[in-house]
């Protein structure tokens, strides 16, 4: 009887032992996985602050190229290029740089391609951001469709302009100055001009939808990032670490 009892206890405490182990080593796991959560976060924190000045930037040049292009087509619908042919070409050297936004989704494509979504324990917020990364597809998918109708001007760009005036209005990386006098374009190919002015139209209209894009993904990503630090009120950005 004494050496059941024994055995017993000794089971018994074998167990307990097993037991305690197997709680410890979950809590310790349990411990890194909210740890890498936290670091998961604040890299998303990282990359939607990083756009959202991105798109503060990318939002005004491209009311700065609406503007451009705007003044094209007036001053060619008006028949004025010979009064303001130095803004003309200044205006069209800018055509062939939309100024792209590139988002900073690198957080976002690593865990879809390494699973660790799964670490984020707060569902909204996975749908959230699974959300933003769509929106930016959609943008992305428009930014081609505008590089081919930016292609396309080109034809008429070398048809209509003096390449020799685009090259003293080179400064430095994707800048550019006026030109000096009053220089004109080549105005006897009218075929050339109007095509260039239905192309430039169809690159106005993208303009203006791309435009309005980044401005809804700009909200979007001020919303998330709100909401994220809502929802995890002790984690900031990588950066400020």
């Amino acid at each position: 009887m004494k050496k059941i009892i024994n055995r017993f206890w000794e089971f018994l405490m074998l167990f307990i032992a097993i037991s305690l182990g197997f709680f410890v080593e979950n809590y310790r796991e349990g411990l890194v996985d909210r740890q890498k959560e936290k670091e998961i976060i604040a890299s998303f924190i990282n990359d939607l602050e990083t756009d959202i000045k991105e798109l503060d930037i990318v939002i005004q040049r491209r009311e700065i190229r609406e503007t451009r292009i705007d003044s094209i087509l007036y001053i060619l619908n008006n028949d004025l290029q010979d009064e303001y042919g130095k803004d003309l070409y200044y205006y069209a050297r800018y055509l062939p740089r939309p100024f792209v936004f590139w988002a900073n989704n690198t957080t976002n494509e690593e865990l879809k391609y390494s699973g660790n979504f799964i670490l984020i324990k707060n569902q909204k917020v996975i749908d959230a951001l699974l959300e933003y990364n769509d929106n930016y597809i959609f943008i992305d998918f428009i930014r081609q469709r505008e590089e081919y109708l930016v292609r396309r001007l080109f034809d008429q760009i070398n048809v209509i302009f003096d390449p020799k005036i685009f090259d003293e209005m080179n400064v430095y990386d994707i800048e550019f100055v006026y030109p000096s006098g009053n220089p004109k374009i080549k105005k006897g190919n009218k075929e050339a001009i109007s095509i260039f002015l239905s192309n430039l139209h169809y690159v106005k209209t993208v303009n203006v939808g791309q435009l309005g894009l980044f401005k809804k993904h700009q909200k979007k990503a001020i919303d998330i990032l709100n909401f994220i630090k809502k929802e995890y009120p002790d984690i900031t950005s990588t950066k400020n670490e």
